[in-house]
């Protein structure tokens, strides 16, 4: 009993002795800088354990860090990419956009006399067959447009209509082997006529006689002779006259001015229904076009109505052919009885 009184007693004074000890130690701290000095020693002294210590949570923490800002970095890189590839996309579309526009605009400007009406057209199809140069426009005789309307560009004469629908026409370029356009020399105005090469990039000058002076470089405009393209169109560049002693015309090339494999939209005219004389061919023209779809519907719908009746005369020759077999049957079920 006293031995566990002493040992309580001991614990007491160490305790008191602890805290008087510490009382006196902050304020010796408070009043002198003695035991700042100490403690900077010591905190020095014990740095490196400390450090050592903290080192397994401070490389996780660490290593939490790069790992979350690498996924971070990669999710932002993504979205960066994707927003990339949209803007790109939103400028390739602007970008097609102004190009029509520009096009639209150069059209809009063709040198086409303001009496006669002019039609905006795209190229919705081309003719597959390499041999063939025509290409599908999205008007028809809807808009007016007949066979033999001229078709151009900005840069020049693309070719004519050479046969429309309600909504469609097909146009027979200048490069195609069918087409032949009378152009005139601009500077020593020589007469010929142009026939399509099968090439986007050629067209052949026919019959001109190897005196004829033509020289390479020379404009080719649409003369207006025959009436089908009026005069004063660019159509053409002389690129080589080929002359012979042996014949008696020269072999001329020239390149169309049109890009007729690249084009996107085109401009078709034609003369207004109150035109008088100059635009007498293609009234003509525009009137042979309705006439022949108008034909066209009476004769597709002259078909439809014998399709019909042949159908009719079909059903009654069956119901016939039924009723005969009825009676036939009955004749032969009152034998047997």
């Amino acid at each position: 009993m006293k031995n566990s009184d002493q040992q309580n007693s001991l614990v007491h004074f160490r305790f008191g002795f602890v805290l008087l000890l510490t009382l006196v130690v902050m304020a010796l701290d408070v009043r002198s800088k003695f035991l700042s000095d100490f403690r900077y020693y010591v905190e020095s002294a014990l740095y490196p354990v400390l450090v050592f210590a903290d080192s397994p949570h401070s490389v996780g923490k660490m290593m939490s860090t790069q790992f979350k800002s690498h996924s971070e970095l990669i999710k932002e890189n993504e979205q960066l990419s994707t927003e990339n590839f949209m803007q790109r996309a939103n400028t390739l579309r602007l970008k097609d956009l102004e190009d029509e526009n520009q096009a639209l605009r150069k059209l809009l400007n063709s040198p086409v006399r303001q009496n006669i009406k002019r039609l905006f057209a795209e190229v919705v199809d081309v003719d597959p067959d390499p041999y063939l140069s025509r290409v599908t426009v999205n008007r028809g005789t809807s808009s007016d447009v007949y066979e033999g309307m001229p078709v151009i560009t900005d840069k020049g004469l693309v070719g004519q209509v050479m046969d429309a629908n309600y909504s469609y026409s097909r146009v027979l370029l200048l490069t195609d082997p069918n087409c032949q356009i009378p152009v005139i020399d601009s500077r020593s105005s020589v007469r010929a006529i142009c026939v399509g090469s099968g090439s986007h990039a050629e067209i052949i000058i026919n019959n001109v006689p190897r005196t004829a002076d033509i020289k390479e470089g020379d404009m080719l405009l649409t003369s207006g002779i025959g009436g089908v393209y009026p005069k004063g169109y660019p159509v053409a560049v002389v690129t080589s006259v080929g002359i012979s002693d042996s014949q008696p015309f020269a072999a001329i090339k020239a390149r169309p001015l049109v890009e007729t494999d690249k084009m996107r939209y085109v401009l078709m005219f034609g003369a207004n229904n109150d035109s008088t004389d100059a635009e007498e061919y293609a009234l003509q023209a525009k009137q042979l076009t309705d006439d022949k779809n108008i034909l066209h519907q009476k004769k597709v719908k002259e078909l439809i109505d014998t399709l019909s009746v042949k159908k009719s005369n079909k059903a009654d020759n069956s119901e016939k052919k039924d009723q005969n077999s009825g009676d036939k049957k009955n004749k032969v079920g009152g034998t047997n009885d």
